[in-house]
């Protein structure tokens, strides 16, 4: 018996029609709203919505995590002009100035 193996079954997100809870909703209830709000020949794209989730999903059950995680971290770069747009994360803080000595 192996001692500190993980169990990958619990890490699944759950899903509801092949697509992760969250991604669902938010996509459904989004095409829902602005249907609503504009014109009810929008609820024609949600099935479309679905199905491209679903195909996204059946290849990586994780995708939209990471995709999320993209989105927060490249939210979060702020110094991209300063590396020839690269994303940079790093604990210490450099000035452009060396600091003053007195």
């Amino acid at each position: 018996m192996h001692k500190n193996v993980v169990f990958r079954g619990c890490t699944r997100p759950a899903m509801f029609m092949g697509v992760p809870y969250v991604p669902f909703f938010f996509v459904v209830g989004g095409l829902f709203l602005l249907s609503v709000y504009t014109n009810f020949w929008y609820l024609g794209s949600i099935p479309v919505a679905v199905f491209i989730m679903r195909n996204m999903a059946k290849r990586d059950e994780m995708i939209f995590r990471l995709l999320g995680l993209r989105l927060q971290f490249k939210l979060k770069a702020r110094n991209v002009k300063d590396h020839d747009g690269m994303w940079v994360f790093t604990p210490n803080h450099y000035r452009k100035t060396p600091a003053r000595k007195d």
